[in-house]
């Protein structure tokens, strides 16, 4: 099974968001976050069983599926109900619209550099924004939290991502905790982003939910999806686990003749997924580990860069210390390689590099970067 990760998909004339960018040109694109892997065989057959069936009406989520994403989350050390999961078309939209159920007397904390959607809603709130600037311990990307202490306000919302986008940090229990004391301190509530919770590449770490830490269940919405774990991303469905009852009501009622339910066939991916999946996620994280290291290798040599190694995601996280105001995108794209700018992660001067591609590719693409950073000397 591993060998399917080195086989190329050709992922040209299939509507591509991340390779139509850049159609007809020489350039290898490792920007936005899918992946460049074919999804798993159960989904194609899951897919044909419906296919056969021919009816693609309305449709309900399967009790199946919640039983699943119980067990699921049973597996991970937190006992979560059924009434708590609430299903959605995907994260973005959801990220936009809870600024709709924070109250405009509560502000909104914001880390940086962060998924740029989460400072997209910002920039279109009319709520107070408070960035916070996470700092780098020990090669890792970290909340300050004295500093966060004294920012934030009584009442306040904390944008989270664990495992962190784009500096790839797993947050650990003891951080978590720690965390926790503030936000119950200032009677703070969370909306905690776990999309990429499946991508822990160091077997030290592990992917703990804040919202199981004491006293927190109450005050975290949790989001997450399988779309980036199986490259089902444009099966449009995710979900949200939401314990206080309140909460709850508000968020669906914000939801209600705004947001759309998931579409059928990604209901059908996620159910294959958890059902089936596990063996070729296992490969996957393998294989990954396989493309950070051959990134490392190549990179870290350089003193014109600063790396931060991802402990999670698919995802590196490198500022350019040669950066003069430059139009870094453009320039990469120059040498033949699409990255992500980091001023839209509120981070001018850094990088983000997706290696969830073939190792072959990002051979390719190493020269390139090498070239492109050189000529910024």
């Amino acid at each position: 099974m591993k060998q399917i990760f080195d086989i190329p998909l050709n992922r040209n004339n299939t509507w591509s968001t991340k390779w139509d960018l850049y159609k007809d040109k020489d350039i290898i694109p490792l920007w936005v976050a899918d992946m460049d892997f074919k999804s798993p065989n159960i989904v194609e057959d899951a897919f044909k069983e419906r296919i056969e069936h021919g009816g693609y009406g309305y449709t309900e989520i399967p009790p199946e599926l919640n039983k699943e994403i119980i067990n699921s989350y049973k597996k991970n050390n937190w006992l979560i109900q059924e009434d708590w999961i609430v299903w959605l078309p995907g994260l973005e939209t959801v990220i936009h619209q809870i600024y709709n159920l924070i109250m405009d007397t509560q502000s909104v904390i914001v880390p940086r550099p962060i998924y740029p959607p989460f400072l997209n809603a910002a920039k279109h709130s009319n709520k107070k924004i408070i960035f916070h600037d996470l700092e780098k311990v020990d090669g890792r990307l970290v909340y300050n939290l004295e500093k966060l202490s004294e920012e934030a306000e009584e009442n306040s919302w904390l944008m989270f991502i664990n495992p962190h986008n784009p500096g790839g940090t797993v947050f650990s229990k003891d951080e978590l905790e720690d965390l926790a004391t503030i936000i119950n301190k200032k009677n703070m509530y969370v909306l905690s982003d776990e999309i990429h919770s499946d991508f822990i590449l160091n077997s030290d770490d592990q992917h703990l939910h804040i919202a199981s830490c004491k006293d927190m269940a109450d005050r975290v919405i949790t989001i997450n999806s399988l779309s980036k774990t199986f490259n089902i991303a444009g099966l449009n469905c995710a979900f949200s686990i939401i314990p206080n009852p309140a909460i709850r009501k508000q968020f669906q009622n914000v939801l209600k003749g705004q947001t759309p339910s998931p579409s059928i066939f990604g209901l059908i991916a996620t159910l294959a997924c958890l059902k089936g999946g596990e063996a070729w996620k296992n490969n996957l994280l393998e294989y990954l580990n396989k493309n950070k290291d051959f990134l490392l290798e190549e990179l870290s040599p350089r003193e014109d860069i600063e790396i931060i190694e991802p402990r999670g995601t698919y995802l590196l996280w490198f500022k350019v210390l040669n950066y003069h105001k430059a139009n870094l995108q453009q320039h990469f794209e120059n040498f033949g390689v699409g990255l992500s700018d980091g001023k839209d992660f509120g981070k001018p001067g850094w990088i983000r590099l997706n290696f969830g591609t073939n190792l072959e590719l990002l051979t390719k693409a190493i020269p390139r970067i090498h070239k492109a950073l050189d000529d910024l000397i």
